[in-house]
């Protein structure tokens, strides 16, 4: 099951970046329809392979949550992929899945619940029917749920025993003090041991409603006819008149923070976090071009200050996530015990530095252009080749669409490529200025436990 705390390089990417319909593509291949009972739909004719994929958004996430249903949303999740519903049960439903050559998953997020299924063309009838009962008919019962929940703690406990993930829940749960973002996906483990089964289903009812969901369908189908499908699967659905809830943006960190922490493990490891910006921010086409050049990308600029004749760190690796309310930059530094404070200090140095930076080979004079590394240039041509690369897969794109529904709030935003052709090298060291070097992280060190 894919959670958060992977560090692809597509991690903000992930929103729905190209495919707002422009006058460039054929009106028949996109269409938005809300249905009455107030599901919102997005249908992409991309008839490459005859394969349909599809996810349903549920704008309900850990932010949700209160500090007496922290976890729910999470054990909601497995529960409904595994368990059973009022007319099947969970091996049932499997089996039915696994004979309709489908692949299924689902993902917890800050913000979101996303279920996505992806199978041949010719059982699309089966996969609408499939997404509807095991998302709107859930049956909860005591025996299944105590099941569930051991799975939950296991996973809570593998988290304990991954260095990064950990020190990322860590960050997080700092970065975001007095925030909803500030309670862990995973949830926590006193309240996963004690929910019941009532609990459990007056959540699940006030949040799985039609109203509340989104619907994206990406591949090889007739517009219409998928719409005509959907209406006459999903439009019996009674609307709940549900409304959601709306939170304030994250606050700025008032001061740095630093934690210690010691697990079994043979090489140290360093996360510093950032502030940054939320989804609908425009600042984030900045940040998104900034990580690419610092931390990811060919020639990350990080790598030479980190080792050089030094040789502080092992690895380097730096990662941007939007959410609605809020954003996070996170670097990945592994490294020797003995070298923690030095990475440190040179860390936040270079990013002090990075609203003084020359990112662009403009930025330079006369001949000096002909030999400077033009690293604005070179990570845009990387993001290019990312997005590329990730809209080979049309249940990347489905999901990215469900998101996008939820998430977005601005109509005019236009496409994720146009917006970064034009960031410019100064429109990065003002960013870098506001979010890298204002003086402000969550600062996690993890070492190797001392021998007893």
């Amino acid at each position: 099951m894919n959670k958060k705390f992977k560090f692809a390089a597509l991690t903000l990417i992930t929103s729905f970046f190209l495919l707002v319909p422009t006058a460039a593509q054929e009106e028949a291949q996109t269409k938005q329809l809300d249905l009455e009972n107030g599901l919102k739909v997005f249908l992409y004719n991309r008839g490459r392979l005859p394969r349909i994929n599809m996810a349903i958004a549920v704008n309900l996430g850990s932010k949700d949550e209160t500090d007496e249903t922290s976890g729910l949303v999470h054990i909601l999740e497995h529960y409904i992929l595994f368990r059973g519903t009022e007319s099947q049960s969970g091996t049932e439903i499997t089996q039915d899945i696994r004979q309709h050559g489908a692949y299924f998953n689902a993902h917890t997020e800050y913000d979101l619940a996303v279920f996505d299924l992806s199978l041949p063309s010719e059982h699309v009838d089966f996969a609408l029917k499939n997404q509807k009962e095991i998302l709107f008919n859930l049956k909860i019962t005591k025996e299944e749920l105590e099941n569930e929940k051991q799975v939950i703690l296991e996973e809570l406990n593998q988290l304990q025993d991954d260095p990064f993930r950990y020190a990322t829940s860590l960050v997080y749960q700092n970065l975001f003090q007095n925030h909803p973002y500030q309670r862990p996906i995973h949830g926590k483990k006193e309240i996963i041991e004690a929910v019941s089964v009532e609990q459990m289903e007056n959540f699940y009812r006030k949040y799985f409603v039609p109203s509340n969901c989104t619907l994206a369908v990406v591949g090889d189908f007739n517009i219409e006819e998928m719409e005509e499908k959907i209406k006459n699967t999903f439009g019996d659905l009674k609307s709940e008149g549900f409304t959601p809830a709306k939170f304030e943006k994250v606050p700025r960190l008032e001061k740095t923070i630093e934690l210690e922490r010691e697990m079994d493990v043979n090489v140290a490891y360093l996360v510093i976090g950032m502030i940054a910006p939320d989804y609908n921010h425009s600042d984030r086409y900045a940040i998104d071009i900034l990580t690419e050049i610092i931390g990811r990308g060919i020639n990350p600029m990080l790598l030479p200050r980190l080792r050089g004749r030094r040789d502080l760190i092992h690895r380097a690796s730096m990662n941007y996530s939007s959410h609605k309310y809020g954003g996070a930059i996170l670097i990945y530094l592994t490294l020797d015990k003995k070298h923690l404070k030095s990475a440190r200090r040179e860390t936040i140095n270079f990013l002090k530095d990075a609203r003084r930076e020359n990112y662009s080979a403009k930025d330079f004079r006369g001949e000096y252009q002909m030999y400077a590394l033009d690293y604005l240039e070179s990570a845009r041509n990387q993001i290019k080749f990312q997005i590329q690369k990730s809209q080979e897969q049309s249940l990347n794109i489905a999901r990215s669409l469900a998101r996008y529904m939820h998430l977005n709030e601005d109509s005019e935003r236009g496409s994720f490529l146009e917006n970064i052709e034009k960031v410019s090298s100064s429109d990065l060291r003002k960013a870098a200025g506001k979010y890298l070097s204002a003086g402000r992280y969550v600062i996690v060190s993890i070492s190797p436990k001392k021998e007893k």
